[in-house]
């Protein structure tokens, strides 16, 4: 059986994303500028790991996806026409969230190969995180992350230990 690399099963599914798409993606590289968009893999936590009697194993890949976005020291502008930056850019980083959602609503998810099933897609909030802002640079940069894990079964009967 041949074994597909879950890596890069997942830059080939996030690259559909309209939001993604048509900016730069980084693998395990911090760039840190505007709208560059960055996969941060995680070490998955091998007690969720599942075997069953026929060999496979249930497994999980976790990721986390980071979003750098410029951001403005202005208030709240409550006059139409005058919209806030940083309210956009949330919007905007909430539309990769929710298209996540969406796509595993339509079970539509990364394609790990023929040895693996993937079982079921979500992200850990429903909201983006806000881990940081680099006020240093111009403009200052917000770091937004969602993390995103993906359950599969494993039919590889590859020796797991």
């Amino acid at each position: 059986m041949a074994v597909t690399d879950k890596n890069q099963a997942v830059i080939d599914f996030l690259l559909q994303c309209p939001q993604i798409k048509n900016n730069k993606l980084f693998f395990n590289y911090i760039n840190g500028k505007d709208n560059d968009k960055q996969i941060i893999t995680v070490s998955n936590d091998r007690s969720i790991q599942r075997p069953y009697i026929d060999g496979s194993v249930l497994r999980r890949y976790t990721f986390t996806l980071i979003d750098f976005r410029s951001i403005t020291d202005q208030a709240i502008v409550k006059s139409s026409g005058f919209p806030n930056e940083n309210v956009e850019e949330l919007f905007d980083v909430q539309a990769i969230l929710n298209w996540i959602n969406d796509q595993a609503e339509n079970r539509n998810y990364p394609d790990f190969g023929e040895s693996c099933i993937v079982d079921d897609m979500k992200t850990s909030s429903d909201t983006p995180s806000l881990n940081g802002v680099d006020s240093g640079v111009k403009p200052a940069l917000a770091k937004y992350s969602i993390s995103i894990f993906i359950d599969y079964i494993d039919n590889s009967k590859r020796s797991w230990r």
